[in-house]
């Protein structure tokens, strides 16, 4: 699976066993609960009887993602998320099996190569299940909910996930990359008990479904009185034990870039210079660029390392990451006056527009991981033979391996090797590497952050930001905003989008000082508060799955900085531009400030982004 863990393929019935099915034992109320839900329609009516034959989707092929799209003509009868298909599950009374992933990801290629090409297993999922096909860089809210059941149930979680549910849309088991065999036992036995007790596996996946919800919401609870200062030392706290001081960055196994918290780290030592902070920061940095996460010959960064020291990457580019790490390096590089970091900043950026950038002028969404042959990584790997025809016999005076094993070779010029770098990229460039062309909106908008940034350290990136700017100006007049860029018709949005498009607008009035892109900024940071906040909580995105859609007090930091923390950031810089302008956002301000989450005060380290910019608040009102 393409993340940091990866479990072996265990039996649904030992899950539906362990499912609180209902029984004469149980209490009276529970009873009642069962009944109500009963004449509700919420419970599964019986699942024996003849099946109806299941047709394909004559919409696949011409979804909005490229990922979605590839499995059309598939043996499997996939279905895309959409209300239609739910309600399809609903009249046919049939388990939805629920994919997710995305194009670049490795184990979602392997998936679909070993296990859902498999003939015995496509018909017998065609015959039993409402196969369900999504991509999780568009329906970002059910997936987030598939890998926090995935999580919540196993301990694992990540790409693909694969999860059956009840016709009503509730998980009852999950899976990470299985094989075939494996597969077809699974569902076979999970199809004999619900052929059995239907009813009863439907209940106790609603009323598990409530539970989780139940002990997030729990998670959630509202605290008040947490000042900047005590945000900023629970940070602080946290962020040190999980700190690396081998190799930098934060964990023991896997690494990340976890950007968010290294900004915030830059940010304190803009503002307090600390000899062992800033130590740590650069040796992260110098980590991150020597190592094999950083591509040595055109710049690109992959997803993250499975590896403590950084030398064993997954290889997927996603265009975030890209943008998020490029910006990192080059404020790193101001406050650490250090050279390096900017010239790696802007070979990050001149990475994006070479490599991401499509004819329409918006970015793809990632690079994949697969080469046509099927081997993780195949388009940036070498072996040495390749590497003695492009080098010649001495090759290895030329370049160093940025990989631990002899198998395949990340190679990385050395400095006393002129012309490597030219002869190493004219050859990989003619090797076929598999782009998704979908442009996120929320990531084109991380982009023309980082875009005008750059712009105000290099001219050559004036033009390229003008132009991202102008496409996001025009997008955001439509009267429906969705997640991907030209899709109105999907209407699908989320908090993320609005933010981080106001956020790269905002940004980019700052180098153009156009007043229109400042206004523009304003509504959409209005608006996104009007349409995603409610009693207090901010609503993710817009949902179709019952357990998926959940407001929360404050969203963590994930990969992406928390779009909550954004929006609170944006917000303070906004009035400091023009309170009257921004009047409107002020109460939704004094909300975030007064009341915050218990999670945020027992996992500040994933709240870095919405604690630097409340503390900047409470600096900017002292001065």
């Amino acid at each position: 699976m393409s993340i940091t863990w990866r479990g072996q393929s265990i039996q649904p019935f030992a899950i539906c066993r362990a499912s609180r099915n209902i029984d004469s034992s149980k209490p009276a109320w529970l009873l009642g609960i069962v009944l109500t839900l009963f004449f509700l329609g919420l419970c599964a009516v019986r699942a024996d009887g003849p099946q109806l034959p299941l047709a394909r989707d004559a919409s696949l092929g011409n979804n909005v993602s490229p990922y979605v799209t590839k499995y059309a003509n598939d043996l499997i009868f996939w279905h895309a998320l959409t209300p239609q298909s739910l309600e399809l599950a609903r009249k046919l009374n049939r388990p939805l099996l629920m994919s997710s992933g995305y194009l670049s990801c490795y184990w979602c290629h392997r998936m679909a190569e070993d296990t859902f090409s498999n003939p015995a297993l496509a018909k017998f999922i065609n015959d039993h299940f409402l196969p369900v096909i999504m991509d999780r860089e568009v329906h970002i809210e059910e997936d987030r909910s598939l890998q926090s059941f995935m999580q919540d149930t196993q301990g694992i979680s990540g790409w693909p996930a694969v999860v059956i549910m009840t016709p009503l849309g509730y998980p009852v088991f999950g899976y990470t990359y299985t094989d075939p065999d494996s597969l077809k036992s699974s569902l076979h036995e999970f199809i004999d008990n619900w052929n059995r007790s239907a009813s009863n596996i439907a209940d106790s996946a609603y009323i598990d479904s409530q539970e989780r919800r139940k002990n997030r919401s729990q998670g959630d609870a509202p605290i008040e009185g947490l000042s900047s200062l005590e945000l900023l030392q629970l940070f602080l706290v946290q962020a040190n034990a999980a700190t690396d001081f081998v190799y930098g960055g934060f964990g023991a196994d896997a690494k990340f870039p976890f950007v968010p918290q290294m900004n915030t780290l830059i940010e304190l030592s803009a503002l307090n210079p600390d000899a062992e902070v800033m130590g740590f920061i650069r040796l992260t940095l110098n980590s991150m660029l020597d190592s094999a996460l950083i591509d040595p010959i055109e710049g690109g960064v992959f997803r993250y390392s499975e590896t403590r020291a950084w030398n064993k990457p997954h290889f997927e580019q996603m265009l975030y990451n890209q943008a998020l790490v490029s910006k990192m390096l080059l404020r790193a590089s101001a406050v650490l006056k250090n050279e390096r970091y900017r010239e790696a900043g802007l070979d990050m950026l001149d990475h994006i527009v070479q490599n991401f950038k499509l004819d329409s002028g918006w970015y793809a969404s990632s690079l994949s991981a697969v080469s046509p042959d099927g081997v993780d990584g195949g388009y940036y790997l070498w072996n040495s033979e390749q590497l003695e025809n492009v080098l010649g016999a001495d090759w290895m005076e030329s370049v160093e391996n940025r990989l631990p094993d002899e198998q395949y070779i990340l190679p990385a010029p050395i400095a006393e090797a002129p012309g490597v770098l030219m002869s190493l990229l004219e050859h990989r460039n003619v090797r076929p590497r598999q782009r998704d062309d979908k442009p996120v909106l929320s990531w084109n908008g991380l982009v023309l952050s980082t875009m005008a940034y750059g712009a105000a350290l290099d001219d050559r990136f004036v033009d390229e930001a003008e132009a991202l700017a102008n496409l996001l100006m025009r997008e955001v007049g439509n009267d429906s905003l969705s997640m991907i860029a030209g899709d109105h018709e999907t209407g699908l949005s989320a908090l993320g989008t609005h933010v981080r498009l106001a956020g790269g607008l905002f940004d980019w009035w700052q180098v153009s000082g156009d007043p229109d892109v400042l206004a523009r900024a304003v509504d959409m940071l209005i608006e996104s508060a009007g349409r995603f906040r409610e009693q207090g909580r901010w609503m993710e995105a817009e949902a179709l799955l019952p357990e998926a859609g959940m407001g929360t007090i404050a969203i963590p930091d994930r990969q992406i900085p928390s779009a909550s923390g954004q929006w609170y950031r944006l917000a303070v810089l906004m009035r400091s531009v023009d309170p009257e302008l921004t009047e409107p956002v002020a109460e939704t301000m004094r909300e975030m400030e007064v009341v915050q989450s218990q999670a945020m005060r027992d996992e500040a380290f994933y709240h870095a982004t919405f604690i630097l910019a409340r503390l900047l608040k409470r600096l900017s009102e002292q001065s």
